[in-house]
């Protein structure tokens, strides 16, 4: 386990963070073409997503002009795998993408994993520290997982040493700003598991093949 991570904010007091409803889908995936115009989604796995509430929970942050963000978990003991967290590069800076991750983090825990995983581009130094911040630490790699050739770098969340040493994890204070970066520019800036080139249930188990 790595060092502390420092106190994630909570998000700007004009953004909730809130189930994703299906109502919420064709907005989100207008968000995901524009966020990951070569990876995105296609809108129909959001509502197959939606539609699997024993083993997933989606997330959307809501501001007075709409929605800025969304994430995903999903949980099948004694793993929980983030699916995908995104931020519009208007709202970042926030505490959003701090506040999602806080609430899959929560979700995992809940749902009974023992570990939390995700993986981001070997090329987003900032969403890497973000993470670290949170306690996640590198267990692996993927060759060029990503369609441009990128590394995905694996990364694990503990959730014992959470409980037992990282209360600001579960009870934050307010103080930081959000280090990710959003947006074309960083694609896939905080995460993204497509199980649509993996096929895998977890990264863990196809990396231990």
């Amino acid at each position: 386990m790595s060092g502390l991570p420092g106190k994630p904010v909570r998000p700007d007091a004009a953004v909730t963070v809130r189930d994703m409803l299906p109502a919420d889908i064709p907005a989100v995936h207008e968000l995901e073409v524009r966020l990951f115009p070569a990876d995105a989604w296609p809108l129909h796995m959001f509502v197959d997503e939606l539609a699997q509430p024993e083993t997933r929970r989606y997330l959307i942050a809501e501001a007075p002009d709409g929605i800025v963000g969304y994430a995903g978990l999903m949980c099948v003991e004694p793993i929980a795998d983030v699916q995908t967290i995104a931020v519009v590069p208007e709202y970042e800076g926030r505490g959003i993408g701090s506040a999602l991750l806080r609430e899959l983090i929560n979700e995992g825990r809940r749902r009974g994993a023992a570990d939390v995983l995700l993986e981001v581009r070997a090329d987003n130094p900032r969403a890497q520290q973000l993470y670290r911040r949170f306690g996640f630490e590198q267990i692996h790699v993927r060759r060029k997982y990503y369609r441009d050739g990128v590394d995905a770098l694996i990364m694990r969340l503990q959730l014992e040493d959470v409980l037992a040493l990282h209360e600001d994890v579960i009870h934050p204070a307010d103080g930081q700003q959000d280090a990710v970066q959003q947006g074309p520019a960083h694609q896939d800036a905080a995460q993204r598991h497509d199980p649509r080139r993996s096929g895998e249930t977890t990264p863990t188990k196809a990396d231990q093949q």
